[in-house]
């Protein structure tokens, strides 16, 4: 048995610490930030102005949000992690699609609960709703920087250190306070979106080990429940392509945030996620939950990973590949 740690020099080890990892991500990306800040200086816009640009201010702002994530991540994996970034392989781009089908099936469900239950009430249709500017800055980009920051970082590197069952709780947890800053906010629509989408998603990219399925899952989630069928996206007000309103009591309807803060979405959502763990589970052998006890280190090729990343025999571990001769 070789220990992969022997050759590996201890400034490298310290820098592949978990909270090293994080720590180095939040810096790279805060200074990327300002980089594209300078070179490309945002105008003062509101949310409301935000969703109608177009033309080339769209593509700024687009570049503005996405490149300092992508790049802090594409550095910290390839460079401190040094390995490929295999959760965003481009052979995993089709689990994409499956995920925005999931996720507007998700949405749609959740719109047909709420309205058999008297909360959501179409009353026609808005023509001449543009899409573009809505599916990129409240569709696309959220569903790529998030799904990074959460999944691929705080997910991904807490698991390495604590497993899987801390990385999930964590990482949900943070999911909903990201969004206690959003307008309309309250500390039960923050507790509801850690409990439906957090979890939701925490399973499946352990299920999956593809960023790609949870960028498209949350992508279509928002573009869906916004621009599609007019329903507040996490607060945000939003003219869709339905003229529709949420009615009834808060607990219910999810009031002026949307239909996340809704109870049936939350029973909803969580459910599924029971389900996929179970199927997940049952697909496995010996028989374990999606979510086992993974804890990655150099020095412990026996550790254990969730999901597709056992290959013919070899446990791959996100630090570098262990060697078992």
């Amino acid at each position: 048995m070789i220990d992969a740690t022997a050759a590996t020099p201890v400034w490298l080890r310290i820098l592949r610490n978990p909270i090293s990892r994080i720590l180095l991500f939040s810096l790279l990306a805060f200074g990327l930030y300002a980089l594209m800040y300078r070179l490309l200086p945002p105008p003062k816009m509101t949310m409301s102005e935000l969703v109608r640009m177009d033309g080339a201010e769209l593509w700024r702002y687009s570049l503005r949000s996405l490149v300092p994530i992508a790049l802090a991540y594409w550095l910290m994996v390839r460079v401190i992690e040094g390995r490929k970034v295999s959760e965003l392989s481009p052979r995993k781009l089709p689990l994409a699609g499956i995920g925005w089908l999931v996720g507007m099936g998700l949405m749609l469900a959740a719109a047909a609960l709420l309205a058999a239950f008297g909360a959501y009430r179409v009353h026609g249709m808005n023509e001449s709703v543009e899409l573009l500017a809505p599916l990129v800055v409240l569709g696309l980009l959220p569903g790529i920087t998030e799904e990074i920051i959460v999944r691929g970082v705080l997910f991904r590197v807490v698991e390495d250190g604590l497993g899987s069952w801390a990385a999930l709780v964590l990482s949900a947890a943070i999911f909903g306070g990201m969004h206690l800053a959003n307008p309309n906010a309250t500390t039960w629509s923050s507790i509801a979106i850690a409990v439906e989408a957090g979890l939701l998603l925490g399973f499946a990219y352990a299920w999956t080990r593809s960023l790609w399925f949870c960028i498209g899952l949350h992508a279509a989630w928002n573009f869906t429940q916004g621009p599609l069928l007019g329903i507040p996206v996490s607060g945000i007000e939003q003219r869709g392509w339905l003229d529709a309103t949420l009615s009834g009591p808060t607990w219910l309807s999810g009031g002026e945030f949307g239909a996340e803060a809704s109870v049936l979405t939350v029973v909803l959502c969580t459910s599924l996620a029971r389900l996929v763990r179970v199927a997940r589970a049952s697909q496995r052998s010996p028989p374990s939950a999606v979510l086992g006890s993974h804890r990655c280190h150099a020095r412990t090729p026996r550790s254990r990973t969730i999901g597709p990343a056992r290959k013919q025999g070899r446990l791959e571990c996100r630090l570098g590949p262990v060697q078992a001769v």
